[in-house]
């Protein structure tokens, strides 16, 4: 589905991805790890084609692609449901899709609240929402859990778990324990190059 050979990406000065090359699988999740600055967003971004390596290629075969960055990115002036409707392409049945969305990530009285009224694990929630609802066969998720408490996170990791079964799922994590309940195929990047895949 996805194969990167020899990328190579840089700000200024700064190198954050080196001759990578590395095949994801056609299905299952992949947890991407490492420390800051290595290029963990950077990857999903030029994997999601908001930005292009300097160097290298990137071939991609998919569907369809939905994204959670780290930062929610809701639209202000739209509920929570209106937010997770909005890219739904079944418009007749997008109402009703957002809210078993959001009730499924146990936002079920939160549906008609606009961002600003929400905490920052809801509106991680609802961004979570959104891509999962879209129902792509590609799904990037940038630490989706980052904002949750050890109870809620727990629950919410077996829902990303179960979702996507006949596509890929990319998670940026710096867990361990995250990935592992996964059950992810872990690439870590760590400022050098990758040549093979990382389980």
């Amino acid at each position: 589905m996805i194969t990167l050979e020899h990328v190579t990406h840089t700000y200024g000065d700064h190198t954050v991805l080196q001759d990578l090359t590395y095949t994801f699988p056609d299905k299952g999740i992949v947890a991407l790890m490492g420390a800051s600055g290595v290029g963990k967003t950077t990857l999903l971004c030029l994997i999601c084609g908001l930005e292009a390596p300097q160097k290298g290629s990137i071939v991609k075969h998919y569907q369809k692609l939905a994204v959670s960055f780290q930062e929610p990115r809701l639209l202000p002036w739209l509920s929570a449901e209106e937010n997770v409707a909005f890219v739904l392409q079944d418009k007749e049945n997008a109402a009703k899709t957002a809210r078993e969305m959001l009730t499924l990530l146990e936002l079920d009285a939160f549906t008609s609240a606009r961002p600003d009224d929400l905490s920052g694990g809801m509106k991680q929630r609802v961004s979570l929402a959104r891509a999962l609802a879209a129902q792509a066969d590609l799904l990037l998720l940038d630490e989706p859990f980052s904002a949750l408490d050890d109870a809620l996170k727990s629950r919410v990791i077996d829902i990303v778990r179960k979702a996507n079964k006949d596509g890929l799922t990319i998670v940026i994590t710096h867990d361990e324990k995250e990935a592992e309940t996964l059950g992810a195929t872990v690439l870590t990047l760590a400022g050098s190059p990758v040549t093979s895949n990382t389980t």
